[in-house]
């Protein structure tokens, strides 16, 4: 922390429900960080953010197994059916 005052909040006194879900995701320090040097943002996390990630992931582990599908699955939090069709993307271009 930077500044003195900095240890006088805490999760109980953020100011809104968003930061203390953020507080209680990556800590406190991160999120009166986040507060300093971001007043005034609003920041929006897209619910797919993540998914080009996984794609590439995806293309790069997928070995055509069943077995492969079901574990990427599981690690990627994506059905089956949408890791075959993103491997049969990848083999019709």
């Amino acid at each position: 922390m930077d500044k003195p005052w900095m240890k006088y909040i805490n999760v109980d006194n953020l100011p809104n429900e968003d930061l203390k879900i953020v507080a209680s995701v990556i800590g406190i320090d991160p999120t009166i960080k986040i507060m300093c040097e971001l007043p005034g943002i609003l920041i929006s996390v897209p619910k797919n953010a993540t998914l080009p990630a996984k794609i590439k992931y995806i293309l790069n582990t997928y070995d055509g197994s069943k077995k492969s599908r079901f574990e990427l699955a599981r690690t990627c939090g994506l059905s089956e059916s949408y890791i075959y069709r993103i491997a049969r993307q990848r083999i019709i271009k």
